[in-house]
């Protein structure tokens, strides 16, 4: 099911996640609404390997062998790095291949979920391109070839980071190389585009027909015009998929898990990013 993507120029702005017209609100602007906000830092060596129990907030995680190996920002949830499905993701994009930053906006923060109070998507972009720099720094990794995967909060992350404000925004001199987001949408309930119209870097949205809290029809005919214009976008809407089809165990909010949905989603997230080396 292709989609279209319809935007009106919004700026990306630090305010509880919420976007106001590029017009505005100047990059300037946006950076002072950064305000007490502080990017989180990433923790420790890089460990090979990554065990059931092994502490995921923050830290960097590699395959065997000296590398140098593309990488991953991976973006939690609303719910944060401690879900099963966050360490499953890590452990998938490292038997493939890639140094992995399993980045923790909420915990350092002491936010336990973000529907107990919201950390702006924003902030989480702002995290995204400080694991970026952190990752470029390695040795080990290919600084030409860092990727950034989010899901539902990470996931709109993941579609504001693919606009050139968010660098502006956050001053960052490197870009992520492509994005795909899990489960989000272009536009948020309060009417607030999170998916720019000016967007440059390779993004993959994956949504899910039946996900009410992030509606794939916010996207449509959004997409498809930013398609037809060159931007560089595609997506694909999984019949009868509900928001949160990787959390096993998980029936809260009407989720519903489906295994060969998760499988299909980190295949195509992974023949995306190899698409886009």
């Amino acid at each position: 099911m292709r989609v279209t993507l319809w935007t009106t120029g919004l700026g990306l702005i630090l305010a509880l996640g919420v976007l106001q017209p590029a017009a505005a609100q100047e990059p300037a602007g946006l950076m002072a609404n950064a305000k007490g906000y502080t990017a989180v830092k990433v923790s420790g060596e890089p460990q090979e390997g990554l065990g059931a129990m092994t502490a995921l907030s923050n830290k960097v995680f590699k395959p065997a062998g000296a590398g140098p190996f593309p990488a991953v920002v991976l973006v939690h949830t609303c719910g944060g790095v401690l879900n099963a499905h966050i360490r499953q993701h890590a452990q998938e994009l490292l038997a493939a291949g890639y140094v992995v930053l399993v980045q923790d906006s909420h915990g350092p923060r002491n936010f336990v979920t973000c529907r107990e109070k919201a950390i702006p998507f924003a902030v989480g972009v702002m995290d995204a391109y400080a694991g970026l720099a952190s990752l470029a720094a390695l040795p080990l990794v290919d600084k030409q070839r860092i990727y950034l995967a989010g899901y539902s909060y990470g996931g709109f992350v993941a579609a504001m980071a693919s606009s050139p404000q968010s660098a502006s925004t956050f001053a960052a001199p490197l870009r992520f190389r492509a994005a795909v987001a899990h489960y989000a949408n272009c536009t948020r309930p309060s009417g607030a585009q999170v998916l720019l119209r000016d967007i440059d870097r390779p993004l993959l949205m994956l949504m899910g027909e039946r996900d009410t809290e992030a509606l794939p029809a916010t996207c449509f005919p959004l997409l498809e015009q930013l398609k037809a214009g060159g931007a560089p976008v595609d997506w694909f809407v999984y019949p009868g998929a509900t928001h949160g089809w990787d959390k096993q165990g998980e029936t809260a909010n009407g989720y519903v898990y489906r295994e060969e949905t998760a499988l299909d989603a980190t295949r195509r997230m992974l023949a995306f990013f190899d698409t886009h080396k």
